[in-house]
C-alpha cells in the first residue's frame, strides 16, 4: 500500500514554475472582478446621472449642521462631469408665487423660471443645477446703505442668480441675461384705513421696503414728484424680508406706507391698498427678471440668450407659459399673459 505524501512532501513534488502560474492566475481573477466592480458602478453612475439630467429641479438644503450655506463649501462653480462637461450652477432664493417657489410634496423649486430654465438648457445642451440659497447671498441690500452683490454670487458658489431684474445699480456691478420675465411696477400701499396725498408728501413718515428688490429707497428717491424722503435716513426706513410681514407691520402701524413691486400678494389683501401709483417706472429702467451673473461670465450669457430666444420660436414657450395657470395656477402671481415676454 503506497503511502500518500504529506503536505510538505507535495510542496516539494509540485514544480516552481507550476506554483508560479496559480499564483498568476490568482491575481488575474482578482484584477477581473476589481474591473468588473469598477465597471459596474460607473454603470450605475451613469444610470443615475441620466436621470437626473432628465429634469434640472434640484433642491440642496439651506443649510449645514452649523448654519451655513451648504453652497458655502463648494468654494466655487468649478464644477464638472465624469465626461468633462461643465455643470452650470443657478441660484434659487425667492419663494415669491408662481415664478419660483418650493412645492412641499416633491422638494424641489418649481414655477415658471424654473421651466425656463430648465428649457433653455436643454436647447442649448447644457448641464444645469438649480440651486437654493438665502436671497441675500446674490443681492444684499439693508436700510441705509448702497445695495451690492451679495457673497455668493460675488463669490463664485453659483454662475448665475435666476430672475433678478435689470436695475442701474445692479448694472453697476453685475451681467444680465436678456429679460424672460415682465416685471411688475413699483407703487406705494398703504393700509386700508389710511391714504397718503397725490403725489405723496412723506414728512415725518415711515416707509417700508421688500430687502432686496428694486423697489428700494435708492429708487423712490429718484421720484421728483415724492417730496421730503431722504434714503439716507434709517429712522425713516425699514425692510422686510417678506411680503407678509411688509403687510402686516402696515396694518399694525409699523410704518406708514411701502414702496414696493405691485406683486399679486399685495392687490389680494382687503386691508391694504394702492395709496399712490407713479405710473412710470424708474425702478427697471433697462428691463425685466433675467439671469444675474458676474461681469466676466460672457459665455454664460451667450449661450443662455441665444437658448431663449430659440426657446421663444416655439411651441414649447407657450405650453411654459400656459403652464403659468395649469400647473402653478394654485401660486399667487401674475397671470401667464402678463408674465410671458
Amino acid at each position: 500500500m503506497t503511502e500518500a505524501p504529506s503536505t510538505s512532501d507535495t510542496a516539494k513534488i509540485v514544480p516552481e514554475d507550476e506554483k508560479m502560474n496559480d499564483n498568476a492566475s490568482k491575481l488575474v481573477i482578482v484584477c477581473v472582478a476589481l474591473a468588473n466592480l469598477i465597471a459596474l458602478v460607473a454603470l450605475v453612475l451613469a444610470i443615475v446621472g441620466v436621470a437626473n439630467n432628465g429634469s434640472n429641479e434640484y433642491y440642496i438644503g439651506a443649510t449645514n449642521s452649523d448654519g451655513s450655506s451648504g453652497s458655502a463649501s463648494t468654494g466655487g462653480t468649478s464644477a464638472f462631469t465624469s465626461s468633462g462637461d461643465k455643470i452650470w450652477m443657478f441660484q434659487i432664493g425667492h419663494f415669491i408665487g408662481n415664478t419660483q417657489y418650493l412645492d412641499e410634496d416633491s422638494g424641489t423649486v418649481k414655477g415658471y423660471n424654473v421651466d425656463v430654465v430648465n428649457a433653455v438648457c436643454q436647447i442649448a445642451n447644457k448641464n444645469c443645477r438649480l440651486v437654493w440659497d438665502l436671497y441675500e447671498r446674490c443681492w444684499l441690500s439693508q436700510a441705509g446703505s448702497r445695495p451690492r452683490g451679495g457673497e455668493g454670487l460675488m463669490g463664485r458658489w453659483y454662475d448665475a442668480c435666476v430672475g433678478w431684474s435689470y436695475t442701474a445699480d445692479r448694472a453697476r456691478s453685475v451681467l444680465f441675461s436678456d429679460s424672460f420675465e415682465n416685471f411688475a411696477p413699483p407703487v406705494f400701499i398703504v393700509a386700508s384705513s389710511r391714504s397718503l396725498s397725490q403725489p405723496p408728501d412723506l414728512a415725518g413718515l415711515i416707509t417700508g421696503h421688500l430687502d432686496g428688490w428694486y423697489a428700494d429707497e435708492h429708487c423712490l428717491d429718484m421720484y421728483d414728484q415724492v417730496t421730503n424722503f431722504q434714503s439716507s435716513d434709517k429712522t425713516r426706513v425699514i425692510h422686510y424680508v417678506s411680503e407678509e410681514d411688509l403687510a402686516d407691520a402696515l396694518v399694525a402701524g409699523d410704518i406708514d406706507a411701502a414702496f414696493v413691486p405691485k406683486l399679486t400678494y399685495f392687490t389680494n389683501r382687503s386691508d391694504i391698498k394702492i395709496g399712490y401709483d407713479p405710473e412710470e417706472n424708474k425702478c427697471l429702467p433697462f428691463g425685466g427678471p433675467a439671469m444675474m451673473m458676474q461681469k466676466d461670465q460672457i459665455e454664460l450669457n451667450s449661450w443662455f440668450n441665444e437658448g431663449f430666444r430659440q426657446l421663444r420660436a416655439t411651441s414649447e414657450y407657450d405650453a411654459i407659459c400656459k403652464n403659468v395657470a395649469n400647473e402653478h395656477g394654485d401660486q399667487p402671481g401674475i397671470a401667464y399673459d402678463d408674465l410671458c415676454v
